[in-house]
C-alpha cells in the first residue's frame, strides 16, 4: 500500500452526497496512511445565481470565499481528508465553438488551479500524485502544472454518453488520457476501450465498502408472505423499464423497492401507477442497510448499449456484502460474478430468475455471496492501484 505520500484528487462529484462514489471511497481508504485533498466539483457563477433564488443546495459561502475553502474532515476510521471547495467558475458546457469553449475553460482552470496551489502551500505538500477522476475538462490545463511525481486518469464511466458535456468531453478526455502517466479503469468494457490511448493503461475494478453494507446481513431474516425485491441506484435512462414493469405487473405478490436518485421522470411515472412499487428516493449512504436489510432480492435491471458496457456497478457487490440474491440483465462481462449470481435480459426470463433465485436461496450460498463482497472491498481495490503506481513512481524516481 501506498502510504507517506501527498495525493491531490481532482474528482467530479462532491466530497458529501446522498450517493456511494467510487472515488470518494477509495480516496477514504489511502487517506489513512497518506495526506490527501480532495478537490469538489467546480461549481459555476449560475450555480450559485439560482442558490440565491433557493433553486438548488451549494455551498455558496464557501464557493464565494465567505468561509475557508478548505475542509478538514475527520473520517469514520479517525483519519483525516483535506476538503477544497474551488471558487466559482464560468458556466461553458453550453457552447458549442471549441475555440471559444476552450479558451474560457482555460480561464476556468487558472482560477481553479490558484487555489489548489494555495491549498497546496497551505498544507506543505510535496511532489503530489494528481489523480483527476472522470474530469479531463480541468485534467489538461493542470497537467504539469501542481508539481507532481504523477499524473493518473481515473475513468470509472463512459463519458461520451454523459449528456451534459456531449460536445467536448469525448475529445478532451482522449487528449487527456495520451498525456498522463498512467489511466485507470473501473470496469472491462472501460479497459477496452481506453487502453488503445495510453500503454499504461489498467484495470482496477470498482469494489464495496464491506463493512457498511455488510450491517445489512441477517441471520435470521423476519419471515413475511411477501418479499421485497429492492434497487438501490438511480432511476436514469440505464433502466430497462419495459422489463421492469413486465415483472411488476406480472408479481403483485411482491414488493419492489427503489432507493435512489430520480433523474427520469418518464421512468418514474411508468414505475410508481403500481400498487406494489415503492420509490423511496436518494439515501445517504449510512442509511442504505438498514433499507437493504429488508430486501429478500437486489436486481440490476439495465439495458444492454455502449454505456452500459462500461459500467462495473458498485451494488452488485452491496447487495452481495448484504448476502441477499442477486439478478442482473447481462449489460456488461460479469465474468467474476456468474457462478453467484442469475444473469437474465428477456423479462419473462428475467422474472423467473427472481423467483428462481428465491426458492433455492440457502446458508451456503448466502455465505458465498458474502466471501466475494468481502473479497471486492475497497481495501483490496486500494491495495492493487498502489502496487500499479509504486512501479510507476520507482520508475519516476529514477528517471530523476
Amino acid at each position: 500500500m501506498i502510504k507517506q505520500q501527498d495525493i491531490i484528487c481532482v474528482g467530479l462529484p462532491n466530497w458529501e452526497g446522498d450517493y456511494m462514489k467510487t472515488i470518494v471511497e477509495m480516496m477514504s481508504v489511502w487517506a489513512r496512511h497518506n495526506r490527501v485533498l480532495y478537490v469538489d466539483y467546480e461549481y459555476t457563477y449560475k450555480d450559485v445565481f439560482t442558490a440565491f433564488l433557493k433553486k438548488n443546495n451549494v455551498p455558496v459561502k464557501r464557493i464565494i470565499g465567505l468561509e475557508n475553502r478548505l475542509r478538514c474532515l475527520m473520517l469514520k476510521d479517525n483519519s483525516e481528508i483535506h476538503v477544497l471547495t474551488p471558487p466559482a467558475v464560468l458556466p461553458v458546457n453550453w457552447i458549442k465553438a471549441e475555440g471559444i469553449y476552450r479558451s474560457l475553460q482555460h480561464l476556468n482552470a487558472q482560477r481553479v488551479k490558484k487555489a489548489i496551489l494555495k491549498a497546496k502551500r497551505r498544507l506543505g505538500f510535496q511532489n503530489p500524485l494528481v489523480i483527476n477522476a472522470f474530469n479531463p475538462f480541468y485534467g489538461l490545463p493542470l497537467l504539469g502544472q501542481l508539481g507532481e511525481a504523477l499524473n493518473i486518469y481515473y475513468c470509472y464511466d463512459e463519458i461520451s454518453a454523459a449528456h451534459w458535456c456531449k460536445t467536448h468531453g469525448a475529445d478532451l478526455e482522449v487528449e487527456f488520457m495520451e498525456a498522463v502517466d498512467v489511466v485507470i479503469t473501473s470496469s472491462e468494457g472501460l479497459y477496452e476501450k481506453k487502453k488503445v490511448f495510453n500503454p499504461n493503461t489498467y484495470l482496477v475494478k470498482n469494489g464495496v465498502n464491506f463493512e457498511l453494507f455488510h450491517q445489512a446481513y441477517q441471520t435470521l431474516k423476519p419471515y413475511s408472505d411477501r418479499k421485497t425485491i429492492g434497487y438501490i441506484g438511480s432511476l436514469d435512462d440505464r433502466i430497462d423499464y419495459d422489463l421492469l414493469e413486465y415483472c411488476i405487473w406480472r408479481s403483485p405478490e411482491y414488493d419492489y423497492v427503489f432507493l435512489g436518485r430520480i433523474n427520469s421522470e418518464a421512468g418514474k411515472a411508468s414505475l410508481a401507477k403500481y400498487p406494489n412499487v415503492k420509490l423511496l428516493g436518494s439515501k445517504s449512504p449510512t442509511e442504505l442497510p438498514e433499507y437493504l436489510r429488508k430486501f429478500d432480492l437486489g436486481i440490476i435491471p439495465f439495458v444492454k448499449n455502449e454505456f452500459t458496457k462500461g459500467i462495473y456497478p458498485l451494488k452488485i457487490n452491496e447487495y452481495l456484502a448484504a448476502g441477499i440474491p442477486v439478478v442482473a440483465t447481462n449489460f456488461a462481462p460479469m465474468s467474476d460474478f456468474e457462478d453467484i449470481i442469475t444473469l437474465a435480459d428477456d423479462p419473462e426470463v428475467f422474472l423467473q430468475s427472481i423467483h428462481w433465485e428465491l426458492q433455492i436461496n440457502d446458508a451456503e450460498k448466502t455465505a458465498l455471496r458474502i466471501q466475494t463482497a468481502r473479497s471486492n472491498a475497497w481495501e483490496s481495490r486500494a491495495e492493487q492501484l498502489s502496487d500499479i503506481l509504486e512501479g510507476h513512481l520507482k520508475h519516476f524516481s529514477f528517471q530523476n
